[in-house]
Protein backbone atom coordinates (compact mmCIF):
# COMPACT_ATOMS: atom_id res chain seq x y z
CA UNK A 1 0.00 0.00 0.00
CA UNK A 2 1.21 3.59 -1.02
CA UNK A 3 0.34 6.19 1.73
CA UNK A 4 1.16 10.11 1.62
CA UNK A 5 1.14 11.84 4.90
CA UNK A 6 0.40 15.37 4.82
CA UNK A 7 1.33 17.17 8.41
CA UNK A 8 1.81 21.00 8.91
CA UNK A 9 3.45 23.14 11.16
CA UNK A 10 5.96 20.56 12.97
CA UNK A 11 9.48 21.33 14.24
CA UNK A 12 10.07 17.76 15.88
CA UNK A 13 7.49 15.04 16.47
CA UNK A 14 8.58 12.04 17.75
CA UNK A 15 5.38 10.82 16.88
CA UNK A 16 5.55 11.08 13.53
CA UNK A 17 9.16 9.72 13.39
CA UNK A 18 8.01 6.38 15.31
CA UNK A 19 4.61 6.21 13.04
CA UNK A 20 6.93 6.08 9.39
CA UNK A 21 9.08 3.81 10.67
CA UNK A 22 6.78 1.22 12.13
CA UNK A 23 4.46 1.48 9.18
CA UNK A 24 7.48 0.89 6.47
CA UNK A 25 8.36 -2.12 8.62
CA UNK A 26 4.57 -3.48 8.05
CA UNK A 27 5.72 -3.35 4.54
CA UNK A 28 4.10 0.29 3.66
CA UNK A 29 5.46 2.62 1.62
CA UNK A 30 4.97 5.65 3.25
CA UNK A 31 5.79 9.29 1.27
CA UNK A 32 5.30 12.92 3.21
CA UNK A 33 4.08 16.54 2.21
CA UNK A 34 5.20 19.01 4.82
CA UNK A 35 3.74 22.03 5.00
CA UNK A 36 5.71 25.10 6.87
CA UNK A 37 8.08 22.08 8.00
CA UNK A 38 11.15 22.22 5.84
CA UNK A 39 14.21 22.10 7.65
CA UNK A 40 12.67 21.17 11.15
CA UNK A 41 13.65 17.94 13.03
CA UNK A 42 10.85 16.19 11.28
CA UNK A 43 12.14 16.34 7.77
CA UNK A 44 15.71 16.05 8.58
CA UNK A 45 14.78 12.74 10.39
CA UNK A 46 12.41 11.81 7.09
CA UNK A 47 15.28 12.26 4.90
CA UNK A 48 18.13 10.96 6.65
CA UNK A 49 15.53 7.52 6.72
CA UNK A 50 15.81 7.67 3.06
CA UNK A 51 11.16 8.50 3.29
CA UNK A 52 10.21 10.74 0.02
CA UNK A 53 9.36 14.32 1.27
CA UNK A 54 7.94 16.86 -0.54
CA UNK A 55 7.18 20.85 0.64
CA UNK A 56 4.72 23.34 0.83
CA UNK A 57 4.50 26.73 1.94
CA UNK A 58 1.28 28.13 3.33
CA UNK A 59 0.67 30.38 6.06
CA UNK A 60 -3.14 31.40 5.84
CA UNK A 61 -6.11 29.19 4.32
CA UNK A 62 -7.21 32.75 2.50
CA UNK A 63 -4.12 32.37 0.74
CA UNK A 64 -4.69 27.94 0.05
CA UNK A 65 -5.69 28.17 -3.71
CA UNK A 66 -1.83 27.65 -4.92
CA UNK A 67 -0.74 25.63 -2.17
CA UNK A 68 -3.51 23.22 -2.88
CA UNK A 69 -2.41 23.24 -6.30
CA UNK A 70 0.90 22.26 -5.70
CA UNK A 71 -0.48 19.38 -3.38
CA UNK A 72 -2.38 18.44 -6.05
CA UNK A 73 0.44 17.92 -8.59
CA UNK A 74 2.96 16.41 -5.78
CA UNK A 75 -0.46 13.82 -5.07
CA UNK A 76 -0.39 13.01 -8.75
CA UNK A 77 3.86 12.21 -8.61
CA UNK A 78 3.36 10.37 -5.85
CA UNK A 79 0.18 8.28 -6.45
CA UNK A 80 -1.05 7.71 -2.66
CA UNK A 81 -4.28 5.17 -2.85
CA UNK A 82 -4.76 6.66 0.65
CA UNK A 83 -3.76 10.17 2.17
CA UNK A 84 -3.56 10.75 5.75
CA UNK A 85 -3.37 14.28 6.90
CA UNK A 86 -2.47 15.58 9.77
CA UNK A 87 -3.11 19.26 11.99
CA UNK A 88 -5.85 22.35 10.79
CA UNK A 89 -3.27 23.89 7.53
CA UNK A 90 -2.68 19.78 6.36
CA UNK A 91 -6.36 18.95 6.59
CA UNK A 92 -7.23 22.29 4.53
CA UNK A 93 -5.01 21.95 1.93
CA UNK A 94 -4.70 18.36 1.97
CA UNK A 95 -8.37 17.12 1.85
CA UNK A 96 -8.64 19.40 -0.92
CA UNK A 97 -6.09 18.14 -2.61
CA UNK A 98 -6.78 14.74 -2.34
CA UNK A 99 -10.62 15.19 -3.57
CA UNK A 100 -9.68 16.55 -6.51
CA UNK A 101 -6.29 13.95 -7.40
CA UNK A 102 -9.65 11.77 -7.07
CA UNK A 103 -7.70 9.93 -4.41
CA UNK A 104 -10.59 7.71 -3.11
CA UNK A 105 -9.59 6.98 0.83
CA UNK A 106 -8.90 10.44 2.70
CA UNK A 107 -8.42 10.78 6.20
CA UNK A 108 -7.55 12.99 8.49
CA UNK A 109 -6.84 13.13 12.29
CA UNK A 110 -8.80 15.38 14.93
CA UNK A 111 -6.02 16.61 16.89
CA UNK A 112 -8.08 19.65 18.10
CA UNK A 113 -10.52 20.02 20.86
CA UNK A 114 -13.32 22.54 20.86
CA UNK A 115 -11.42 25.90 21.51
CA UNK A 116 -12.58 28.75 24.65
CA UNK A 117 -13.17 30.97 21.76
CA UNK A 118 -14.74 29.61 18.40
CA UNK A 119 -15.58 31.49 15.09
CA UNK A 120 -18.02 31.00 12.77
CA UNK A 121 -14.92 30.38 10.27
CA UNK A 122 -13.59 27.90 12.14
CA UNK A 123 -17.06 25.89 12.19
CA UNK A 124 -17.30 26.08 8.35
CA UNK A 125 -13.60 25.05 8.49
CA UNK A 126 -14.64 21.84 10.59
CA UNK A 127 -17.83 21.31 8.33
CA UNK A 128 -15.91 21.67 4.90
CA UNK A 129 -13.28 19.37 6.18
CA UNK A 130 -15.05 16.69 7.94
CA UNK A 131 -17.05 16.01 4.55
CA UNK A 132 -13.86 16.16 2.02
CA UNK A 133 -13.00 13.42 4.67
CA UNK A 134 -13.75 9.91 4.02
CA UNK A 135 -12.80 8.35 7.50
CA UNK A 136 -11.90 10.67 10.76
CA UNK A 137 -9.61 9.41 13.56
CA UNK A 138 -10.40 10.76 16.76
CA UNK A 139 -8.09 10.14 19.44
CA UNK A 140 -10.33 10.26 22.47
CA UNK A 141 -13.73 9.76 23.10
CA UNK A 142 -14.45 13.56 23.41
CA UNK A 143 -13.65 14.18 20.05
CA UNK A 144 -15.37 11.05 18.76
CA UNK A 145 -18.63 12.51 20.76
CA UNK A 146 -17.63 16.20 19.14
CA UNK A 147 -17.76 14.90 15.83
CA UNK A 148 -20.91 12.94 15.90
CA UNK A 149 -22.05 16.78 17.70
CA UNK A 150 -20.62 18.23 14.26
CA UNK A 151 -22.77 15.71 11.80
CA UNK A 152 -20.31 13.44 11.40
CA UNK A 153 -21.62 10.29 10.96
CA UNK A 154 -20.82 7.31 13.31
CA UNK A 155 -18.81 4.80 10.44
CA UNK A 156 -17.07 7.18 9.47
CA UNK A 157 -15.73 7.98 13.02
CA UNK A 158 -12.49 5.81 14.04
CA UNK A 159 -11.89 5.68 17.65
CA UNK A 160 -7.80 5.30 17.97
CA UNK A 161 -5.81 6.22 20.81
CA UNK A 162 -2.17 8.08 20.55
CA UNK A 163 0.35 5.46 20.87
CA UNK A 164 3.77 5.66 22.58
CA UNK A 165 6.81 4.45 23.03
CA UNK A 166 6.44 3.87 26.61
CA UNK A 167 9.91 2.58 27.26
CA UNK A 168 12.01 5.42 25.40
CA UNK A 169 10.14 7.61 28.90
CA UNK A 170 11.22 4.86 31.75
CA UNK A 171 14.42 3.48 30.69
CA UNK A 172 16.38 7.53 29.48
CA UNK A 173 20.03 6.52 29.94
CA UNK A 174 22.43 7.95 32.90
CA UNK A 175 24.20 10.10 30.18
CA UNK A 176 20.84 11.34 29.12
CA UNK A 177 20.26 12.30 32.33
CA UNK A 178 23.22 13.89 33.56
CA UNK A 179 23.29 15.60 30.34
CA UNK A 180 19.79 17.29 30.59
CA UNK A 181 21.14 18.39 34.22
CA UNK A 182 23.76 20.05 33.00
CA UNK A 183 22.03 21.80 30.37
CA UNK A 184 19.84 23.08 32.54
CA UNK A 185 22.41 23.52 35.70
CA UNK A 186 19.95 21.61 38.08
CA UNK A 187 22.17 21.20 41.39
CA UNK A 188 20.64 18.91 44.33
CA UNK A 189 19.91 22.65 46.07
CA UNK A 190 17.39 23.02 43.89
CA UNK A 191 14.56 21.27 45.15
CA UNK A 192 11.56 20.28 44.67
CA UNK A 193 11.58 20.45 40.32
CA UNK A 194 8.13 21.59 39.43
CA UNK A 195 7.44 20.78 35.42
CA UNK A 196 5.25 22.11 33.18
CA UNK A 197 4.89 21.56 29.28
CA UNK A 198 2.46 23.40 28.00
CA UNK A 199 2.06 26.01 25.20
CA UNK A 200 0.72 29.60 26.44
CA UNK A 201 -2.73 28.89 25.38
CA UNK A 202 -5.39 30.63 28.21
CA UNK A 203 -6.96 27.16 27.98
CA UNK A 204 -3.85 24.76 28.95
CA UNK A 205 -4.33 27.05 32.39
CA UNK A 206 -0.40 27.71 33.04
CA UNK A 207 -1.52 30.98 34.75
CA UNK A 208 -3.14 28.90 37.52
CA UNK A 209 0.26 26.62 38.03
CA UNK A 210 2.42 30.14 38.57
CA UNK A 211 -0.12 31.05 41.29
CA UNK A 212 -0.17 27.89 42.82
CA UNK A 213 4.07 27.71 42.81
CA UNK A 214 3.89 31.37 44.29
CA UNK A 215 2.20 30.03 47.19
CA UNK A 216 4.45 26.77 47.10
CA UNK A 217 7.87 28.84 47.32
CA UNK A 218 6.84 30.59 50.45
CA UNK A 219 7.18 26.86 51.84
CA UNK A 220 10.05 25.88 49.34
CA UNK A 221 12.03 28.92 48.91
CA UNK A 222 14.74 26.66 46.90
CA UNK A 223 12.25 24.90 44.33
CA UNK A 224 11.87 25.70 40.96
CA UNK A 225 9.22 25.66 38.18
CA UNK A 226 10.25 24.46 34.68
CA UNK A 227 7.80 26.06 32.26
CA UNK A 228 8.77 24.20 28.92
CA UNK A 229 6.79 24.40 25.50
CA UNK A 230 6.28 28.37 26.16
CA UNK A 231 5.46 30.04 23.26
CA UNK A 232 6.29 33.66 23.88
CA UNK A 233 4.32 35.46 21.14
CA UNK A 234 1.17 33.85 21.16
CA UNK A 235 -2.32 35.19 22.31
CA UNK A 236 -1.64 34.14 25.90
CA UNK A 237 1.70 35.25 26.51
CA UNK A 238 1.76 38.71 28.23
CA UNK A 239 -0.42 37.04 30.48
CA UNK A 240 1.63 34.68 31.82
CA UNK A 241 4.85 37.09 31.49
CA UNK A 242 2.90 39.61 34.11
CA UNK A 243 2.19 36.17 36.15
CA UNK A 244 6.07 35.73 35.84
CA UNK A 245 6.94 39.19 36.87
CA UNK A 246 6.15 38.08 40.84
CA UNK A 247 8.59 35.48 40.95
CA UNK A 248 12.35 35.58 41.44
CA UNK A 249 14.21 35.05 37.70
CA UNK A 250 16.56 32.25 39.39
CA UNK A 251 13.03 30.38 40.45
CA UNK A 252 11.37 29.90 37.08
CA UNK A 253 13.02 28.45 34.02
CA UNK A 254 11.46 29.16 30.96
CA UNK A 255 12.37 26.71 27.45
CA UNK A 256 10.72 27.03 24.16
CA UNK A 257 11.81 24.03 23.12
CA UNK A 258 13.36 20.97 24.12
CA UNK A 259 14.16 18.58 21.50
CA UNK A 260 15.17 15.70 24.22
CA UNK A 261 11.68 14.80 25.51
CA UNK A 262 12.61 11.59 27.17
CA UNK A 263 15.12 12.81 29.40
CA UNK A 264 13.28 16.17 29.93
CA UNK A 265 10.60 14.33 32.21
CA UNK A 266 13.79 13.08 34.18
CA UNK A 267 13.97 16.46 35.48
CA UNK A 268 11.11 17.11 37.52
CA UNK A 269 10.20 16.10 40.78
CA UNK A 270 6.21 16.99 40.46
CA UNK A 271 4.79 17.51 37.18
CA UNK A 272 1.32 19.18 36.30
CA UNK A 273 -0.96 20.10 33.61
CA UNK A 274 -4.30 21.92 34.11
CA UNK A 275 -6.15 22.42 31.38
CA UNK A 276 -9.30 24.53 31.93
CA UNK A 277 -12.22 22.17 30.89
CA UNK A 278 -12.70 18.38 29.87
CA UNK A 279 -12.75 19.19 26.13
CA UNK A 280 -10.55 22.13 25.73
CA UNK A 281 -7.68 18.71 25.25
CA UNK A 282 -8.28 16.82 22.51
CA UNK A 283 -5.83 14.34 23.57
CA UNK A 284 -3.46 15.46 25.42
CA UNK A 285 0.11 13.30 24.99
CA UNK A 286 1.74 14.74 27.88
CA UNK A 287 -0.69 13.17 30.41
CA UNK A 288 0.79 9.58 28.46
CA UNK A 289 4.48 10.87 28.73
CA UNK A 290 4.60 11.91 32.37
CA UNK A 291 3.27 8.90 33.92
CA UNK A 292 5.06 6.54 31.84
CA UNK A 293 8.35 8.43 33.19
CA UNK A 294 7.31 7.81 36.75
CA UNK A 295 6.69 11.48 37.33
CA UNK A 296 3.96 11.91 40.54
CA UNK A 297 1.68 14.18 38.78
CA UNK A 298 -1.39 17.02 39.14
CA UNK A 299 -3.74 16.81 36.89
CA UNK A 300 -7.38 18.36 35.62
CA UNK A 301 -9.30 16.61 33.02
CA UNK A 302 -9.26 16.68 29.81
CA UNK A 303 -9.17 14.61 26.63
CA UNK A 304 -7.54 11.73 27.34
CA UNK A 305 -7.37 12.08 30.97
CA UNK A 306 -11.09 11.53 31.06
CA UNK A 307 -10.64 7.70 29.90
CA UNK A 308 -8.07 6.68 32.85
CA UNK A 309 -7.09 9.11 35.09
CA UNK A 310 -8.10 8.06 38.40
CA UNK A 311 -8.08 10.42 41.69
CA UNK A 312 -5.15 9.45 44.10
CA UNK A 313 -5.12 6.35 41.84
CA UNK A 314 -2.63 7.22 39.53
CA UNK A 315 -2.22 11.01 39.61
CA UNK A 316 -3.53 13.59 41.96
CA UNK A 317 -6.87 15.10 40.28
CA UNK A 318 -7.68 18.87 41.11
CA UNK A 319 -10.70 21.09 39.95
CA UNK A 320 -10.28 22.97 36.91
CA UNK A 321 -9.12 26.97 37.62
CA UNK A 322 -7.97 26.33 40.61
CA UNK A 323 -4.58 27.46 41.93
CA UNK A 324 -5.30 27.01 45.70
CA UNK A 325 -5.87 22.95 44.80
CA UNK A 326 -2.97 23.00 42.88
CA UNK A 327 -1.03 24.64 45.23
CA UNK A 328 -2.16 21.74 48.34
CA UNK A 329 -2.01 19.03 45.82
CA UNK A 330 1.69 19.98 45.17
CA UNK A 331 2.59 20.43 48.84
CA UNK A 332 0.73 17.02 49.95
CA UNK A 333 2.61 15.06 47.05
CA UNK A 334 6.22 16.88 48.09
CA UNK A 335 5.49 15.63 51.74
CA UNK A 336 3.89 12.34 50.88
CA UNK A 337 6.54 9.57 49.68
CA UNK A 338 4.21 6.91 49.89
CA UNK A 339 2.36 8.57 47.80
CA UNK A 340 4.51 9.42 45.55
CA UNK A 341 5.59 5.84 44.87
CA UNK A 342 2.13 4.56 44.76
CA UNK A 343 1.37 6.88 41.86
CA UNK A 344 4.76 6.30 40.16
CA UNK A 345 3.76 2.41 40.58
CA UNK A 346 0.03 3.10 39.26
CA UNK A 347 0.70 5.10 36.68
CA UNK A 348 2.86 2.94 34.87
CA UNK A 349 0.47 0.41 34.87
CA UNK A 350 -2.35 2.70 33.57
CA UNK A 351 -0.27 3.71 30.44
CA UNK A 352 0.48 0.36 29.00
CA UNK A 353 -2.93 0.07 27.36
CA UNK A 354 -1.03 3.23 25.02
CA UNK A 355 1.82 1.11 23.74
CA UNK A 356 2.74 1.99 20.09
CA UNK A 357 2.18 -1.73 18.26
CA UNK A 358 -1.79 -1.47 19.52
CA UNK A 359 -2.17 2.06 17.98
CA UNK A 360 0.01 0.66 14.70
CA UNK A 361 -2.02 -2.27 14.13
CA UNK A 362 -5.25 -0.32 14.64
CA UNK A 363 -4.39 2.40 12.06
CA UNK A 364 -3.63 -0.24 9.44
CA UNK A 365 -6.77 -1.70 10.02
CA UNK A 366 -8.16 1.22 8.83
CA UNK A 367 -6.01 1.95 6.04
CA UNK A 368 -7.06 -1.65 4.89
Amino acid sequence: MNITYIISDINKAVYFEDTALALRSKGLTVSFILINAKGGDLDLFLTEHQFKVKYIRCKKVSKSFSPIKKCLSLLKELKPELIHCHLAMANWIGLWAGKFAGIKTRVYTRHSGEPLHIHWKERLIDKIQNGLSTKVIAITKVIEDLLLQQGVKRNKVALIHHGFMLNSFSEVSELDKEGIKKKYNITTEQQPIIGVVARWMEWKGVHFIIDAYKKLRVDYPNSKLFLFGASEEGDFSKDIFDALKELPDHSVEVVKYEKNVHAMYTLFDIYTHVPVNNSCEAFGQTYVEALAAGVPSIFTLSGIANEFIIDNENALVVPYKDSDAIYKAAKKLIEGKELQEKLKESGLISVKQFNFDNYINKLIKIYE
